[in-house]
């Protein structure tokens, strides 16, 4: 596993343990496993991301119109994965929404920070 995804999967497990911790003061420790979960939504987004970057950069014979087929593919296959996980931990699993949410927040937001820092040291 590429190192950059390595601190950015640790960053987010710090993220979500604050979180998760500030959770289970104020709630129960089913609203700190709830974050944990959207925290994983998060984390999952971030990886198939990171395997769609690295699928590309195999692939630098693509022309233009492939590469964004390819790029719509995975923005597709993301959304669905993230849809169907939300609606698995929320319908199913009947998890704490607000814990949900504030755990795939957090984890979304370090991905944004990391990849906006991740931009502009190159």
């Amino acid at each position: 596993m590429d190192t950059g995804i390595r601190r950015l999967l640790l960053f987010q497990i710090i993220g979500l343990a604050g979180t998760s911790a500030v959770f289970l003061a104020i709630s129960d420790i089913f609203s700190a496993v709830s974050v944990w979960y959207g925290g994983g939504i998060a984390a999952t987004n971030g990886l198939l991301q990171a395997r769609c970057l690295w699928r590309d950069q195999q692939a630098p014979q693509r022309t233009p119109q492939q590469s964004l087929a390819a790029a719509v593919i995975c923005m597709l296959q993301r959304f669905v994965t993230v849809a169907v996980l939300f609606a698995l931990g929320l319908a199913i699993l009947k998890m704490a929404p607000l814990a949900v949410l504030t755990g795939f927040i957090v984890g979304q937001f370090i991905l944004v920070v990391s990849g906006t820092r991740h931009l502009t040291q190159k």
